[in-house]
């Protein structure tokens, strides 16, 4: 990190948190509790976000709310997120900073049992519990069960065929299915490596996701992503085009799609401002 960067980190910390220990944690000086559950303080948020000392939840916060990779050059209207790889509730935390009343659903999705534990802990902290469904499994291409490999760092963590867990496998559909969402604004996939079984499947769920936004790992690439989102009636956008630092797709309205044709008239009528 150059001087000129170490100097705008301090004046954003400066400007962004509430309180020194928050200044101090975000610098990585957690002090001497090992797994410690602990308050952020954020003037973006009016209430604190948990983390886990000594873990890399603190590294998700400031890649969030710092290095802004998910900051948007649209507006940031998605009232209903669908989390893919929630981990412990940053990025719900991050949608909640950008939409404050106006998140009317958030569905969290994560297989990692400790993360997943924080997570439930987290929405309830941050107000949005009643306005939240958090589902214990892995987004993946089909119901059923995978195999999970807990070892690392918890941001990580994915399936594996090696992996000594056994978690709950459910598709997109699924996953929206028992959030009770027709539809989503927003899908956000971070599933270390997962997203190369759920996005091919882009053009049976891409009907229900207006948004999607993916970070892609195991050298999978913008050409590879744009070419599927293309074929299932998405407008792709390279990082930095909509989304900061990953790819992401905007659904096409197409009024040959019966299906789709039926599913924004029904959300229409029942008053959902999400339908575009």
């Amino acid at each position: 990190m150059t001087l000129l960067e170490r100097v705008r980190g301090n004046l954003w910390l400066l400007g962004a948190c509430r309180d020194w220990r928050t200044l101090s944690a975000m610098k990585g000086r957690t002090g001497t509790e090992r797994e410690a559950v602990l308050p952020l303080r954020l003037r973006a948020l009016e209430a604190p976000i948990l983390y886990r000392s000594h873990t890399t939840d603190i590294s998700v916060a400031w890649e969030l709310f710092h290095q802004g990779e998910y900051e948007c050059t649209r507006p940031w209207d998605y009232g209903t997120v669908v989390d893919c790889g929630a981990n412990v509730g940053m990025f719900a935390a991050f949608a909640l900073a950008q939409l404050g009343r106006r998140l009317q659903r958030y569905v969290g999705v994560e297989p990692d049992r400790a993360a997943f534990a924080l997570l439930e802990r987290q929405v309830e902290q941050l107000g949005i519990g009643g306005r939240s469904r958090l589902i214990h499994a892995a987004a993946w291409h089909s119901d059923g069960a995978v195999s999970f490999d807990d070892a690392g760092p918890s941001w990580g963590r994915h399936v594996s065929a090696s992996g000594a867990q056994r978690v709950r496998a459910l598709c997109i559909e699924s996953i929206l299915d028992a959030a009770d969402l027709e539809q989503c604004d927003l899908l956000k996939l971070d599933i270390e490596g997962g997203e190369r079984h759920v996005l091919p499947r882009i053009g049976a769920w891409g009907p229900r996701v207006r948004t999607v936004v993916a970070e892609l790992h195991d050298g999978l690439d913008y050409a590879w992503f744009a070419a599927l989102a293309t074929d299932a009636g998405f407008e792709p956008f390279p990082p930095g085009r909509l989304f900061r630092l990953h790819p992401g797709a905007v659904r096409r309205y197409d009024e040959r799609n019966p299906r789709q044709a039926e599913r924004v008239s029904s959300s229409a009528a029942n008053g959902n401002p999400s339908t575009r």
